[in-house]
């Protein structure tokens, strides 16, 4: 007996078996296609899962369950797709339903950052920790919860969205319809708007003379003493920093797995952070707490719905 894991994200998917104690054993990876609508991604995500059975010799009966994790908001306990922002066309899919009709195999979804909240519980760098926030900062901020060593998803699995804890009032539009919410001015979206904003007027600076400057234009800026590039990222840092404060006092973690790319920023990002989060939070609240890099890297979210699996298979077998 087996179990399936599934990362689908707007420009990939990946497709993992892993045995019955959650070692991947064969990756399928295809892209997404995600612009051609939701039946066609939902037709490769089955193509997907036959491919990797055919690849493992197995088929569906010796698969106890299959994990999924997407971007949000989803309902896991309803088995919804509400309407992710990367994937047109799935709003208010039953994409728990459709995927065990298709394939054979009972289908399980999640948020993607809790599922990568998970796997770093479980087999990365939160082991052993019952209260546990994951963090990542990239295009975007999302986070998941473990609490008492179980997932968090809230009464209907929009938990975790820190990336919409509004940390500057009137600030920049953010994709969810507010103003100044932490991912519109701390994720690598929010610094290249910030860089595109200021270069132009800022004629001293390394921005001023690229048209479109990028989070990595901006990184390598600060690196080489550029104080525009150096202002942004503190500024960035100061706001993330409040965000994990405003969590650190809500939930008291043992530890926060803090990753994304624009982590590489290092030292301008994060001192800053850092200042902001112990000003903007109870010291009795960081008493003990870890902030740890991740340890599994870009395969948390697959490690995750692996796990996941593992834990609905094992519900299904106790029940």
């Amino acid at each position: 007996m087996g179990l399936i894991g599934i990362d689908l994200g707007g420009t990939q998917l990946r497709v993992a078996a892993a045995d019955d104690r959650g070692r991947l054993r064969t990756v399928v990876r295809e892209p997404t296609e995600a612009a051609r609508g939701r039946q066609h991604v939902i037709d490769r995500i089955v193509a997907a899962v036959a491919e990797t059975l055919r690849q493992e010799r197995s088929s569906p009966p010796r698969i106890r369950a299959l994990g999924i994790g997407l971007p949000g908001p989803v309902d896991p306990a309803a088995g919804l797709v509400i309407s992710p922002a990367n994937l047109p066309g799935f709003r208010n899919v039953p994409l728990n339903r459709i995927l065990t009709n298709a394939t054979g195999i009972p289908s399980f979804l999640h948020h993607d950052a809790h599922l990568a909240a998970l796997g770093e519980h479980r087999r990365g760098a939160g082991r052993g920790a019952s209260e546990l926030i994951y963090v990542t900062v990239s295009t975007g901020i999302g986070a998941g919860l473990l609490l008492r060593g179980e997932l968090y998803a809230g009464a209907h699995g929009i938990a975790g969205e820190v990336g919409h804890i509004v940390v500057q009032p009137g600030g920049p539009l953010c994709r969810c319809g507010n103003h100044g919410c932490v991912e519109a001015v701390a994720s690598g979206t929010g610094i290249a708007h910030a860089a595109r904003d200021a270069a132009p007027r800022t004629p001293g600076s390394a921005l001023h003379r690229i048209e479109n400057p990028t989070p990595e234009d901006v990184v390598r800026a600060a690196r080489a003493g550029d104080v525009l590039a150096n202002t942004i990222l503190e500024t960035a840092g100061t706001y993330l920093g409040i965000a994990l404060g405003t969590l650190v006092n809500l939930f008291n973690p043992q530890v926060i797995v803090l990753g994304g790319s624009v982590l590489k920023a290092g030292r301008p990002l994060l001192q800053p952070m850092r200042r902001s989060m112990n000003a903007s939070s109870w010291r009795a609240s960081r008493r003990g707490l870890r902030i740890v890099r991740p340890a599994l890297a870009g395969d948390a979210g697959l490690i995750g719905a692996v796990e996941f699996a593992r834990l609905r298979a094992r519900h299904a077998r106790e029940a």
